[in-house]
C-alpha cells in the first residue's frame, strides 16, 4: 500500500466515525445521556473498531502486502492509528462547524 491507500483507509475509517457521530451518537448528546468523550459507548465503538481493524489489517498484510505469516507490529500499528482517526471521527469539534441542519 502506498500513501494514497492509508489516506483512502484513514478517510474511510473518519466518516464512518463520523457518520456515527452525526446518526446515533449526536440524539444521546443532545439528551446528556452522553456528558464526556470518554463515555462507555465512545470507549466500546472506538474497542470494536479496533477489532475490526485488527481483522483489516491481517487481511491486508496477508492479500495486498504480501507478509509472509502474521507481521503483528504493522496490524497493530495499523490498528491503533485507524482507531484514532475513528476517534475523532466520533468526536469533531463542530463548535467551529457550520454545520447544516
Amino acid at each position: 500500500m502506498n500513501f494514497l491507500g492509508y489516506l483512502l483507509l484513514g478517510s474511510v475509517v473518519y466518516v464512518i466515525g463520523f457518520m456515527l457521530n452525526q446518526k446515533v451518537l449526536a440524539a444521546k448528546r443532545a439528551s446528556g445521556e452522553i456528558t464526556s468523550p470518554a463515555h462507555r459507548t465512545i470507549i466500546s465503538l472506538v474497542l470494536g473498531c479496533f477489532v475490526v481493524m485488527l481483522a483489516v489489517s491481517a487481511l491486508i498484510g496477508h492479500f495486498l502486502l504480501h507478509h509472509q505469516g502474521f507481521n503483528w507490529a504493522f496490524i497493530v500499528v495499523n490498528s491503533l492509528v485507524a482507531s484514532v482517526v475513528f476517534y475523532f471521527g466520533l468526536n469533531p469539534d463542530t463548535s467551529r462547524m457550520n454545520l447544516p441542519d
